[in-house]
């Protein structure tokens, strides 16, 4: 039956399950989710899907998790002020463009790795600047949050990348270019 969910034979099914051929690709771990309705994490038995790496260093997911579960994410909503020292606009729009960069190019373990400082200095830069410097600072801010929801959806981390897609959304909107 869940070849058939699969769109595969029950003779490549069988070769999955005794580990004679080996399931490489994304697509087709994703189809065998989907069939068997869970999560790609349960499928695999793994909470993250991205392997360490001398790319991603040893934390990845769990440092992006802590990262949109910090309460200072929350403090532009209740008027704190973060005390940081912005990054330059042109540095901000260079390293979000390494992370989106990354995303194309299937480096999702650098790509998480470098986002929670990303979106660090996004919203420090959100939070200082004023003006059309203010309005880039949040679309930066958008593109940040947006490449975490990307590459969170990509390995099976779901419930975070709907928080990142949802606080996208936020700051396109104080950016005025949504």
């Amino acid at each position: 039956m869940l070849a058939g969910l699969s769109g595969r034979t029950t003779d490549w099914l069988s070769k999955a399950e005794n580990n004679r051929i080996e399931l490489d690709r994304l697509s087709v771990i994703t189809s065998l989710a989907d069939a068997l309705d869970v999560s790609l994490g349960d499928l695999l038995a793994e909470t993250a899907l991205v392997k360490w790496s001398a790319d991603s260093g040893h934390r990845t997911v769990p440092a992006l998790r802590e990262t949109l579960m910090d309460y200072k994410q929350l403090a532009p909503l209740l008027g704190a002020a973060s005390g940081e020292e912005p990054p330059t606009l042109q540095d901000l729009r260079g390293n979000v463009g390494d992370v989106l960069d990354a995303y194309q190019t299937s480096r999702y373990g650098f790509a998480t790795r470098r986002l929670p400082l990303v979106l660090a200095d996004a919203l420090a830069a959100s939070r200082a600047y004023s003006g059309h410097e203010a309005e880039e600072a949040h679309a930066l801010l958008t593109l940040a949050y947006h490449g975490a929801a990307m590459v969170l959806g990509k390995v099976g981390v779901s419930e975070l990348a709907w928080i990142a897609a949802d606080r996208s959304l936020a700051a396109a909107q104080l950016s005025g270019r949504s």
